[in-house]
């Protein structure tokens, strides 16, 4: 919102600018008519002729920024716009991914029938997480933390912490794999 607020105050800066500059010029112009009028040195009316000339010039030169400036916003909310709707079916789509992994492993630790805590100590050691960070995150001691580590890989026909990670990993590649074959 910072942004918003930067480039309102800029444009307002802008206009307001605009606005002196246009009055200048207007003045110097009517100056320059009356001094024509009045019969002035040529020299002067110079002067004030590229005065007046350089305000209205500033004028048009603002206007063509703050046009440009808003073409560029107009696109960059478009762009803003589309990456939006990028993320969100991203989101959508990990969040189905997510789901359905989560599915998949607790229907594993029920076909493997773990007990509740063991499906805790399952999910932290998918994570790569310690078995002393497991004992602390679960108020255990690391014994009991290895012993239920023990009876999770006997009771998924695994040999380790490894095997446990691939047995989940080697799912989330298949799909990948069969489409580079």
């Amino acid at each position: 919102m910072v942004y918003k607020t930067d480039h309102k105050l800029l444009r307002k800066e802008r206009f307001f600018i605009g606005i002196l500059l246009g009055v200048v010029g207007i003045l110097t112009v009517i100056d320059v008519y009356e001094d024509f009028v009045d019969g002035t040195e040529l020299r002067h009316l110079g002067l004030d002729l590229t005065i007046g000339l350089c305000a209205i010039s500033a004028v048009v030169y603002l206007i063509y920024k703050m046009t440009m400036d808003q073409k560029k916003i107009n696109f960059l909310i478009k762009q803003k716009d589309i990456l939006s709707e990028i993320v969100k079916s991203h989101e959508n789509k990990s969040r189905i991914f997510v789901e359905g992994l989560s599915k998949q492993i607790d229907e594993e630790f029920e076909n493997w029938k773990l007990s509740q805590a063991e499906q805790e100590v399952a999910l932290l050691l998918l994570k790569g997480i310690t078995n002393n960070e497991i004992a602390q995150i679960r108020s255990s001691a690391d014994k009991t933390i290895r012993h239920q580590s023990a009876s999770i890989y006997k009771k998924a026909n695994l040999k380790g912490r490894q095997e446990l990670q691939a047995y989940f990993l080697e799912d989330l590649l298949a799909p990948q794999t069969t489409r580079h074959e």
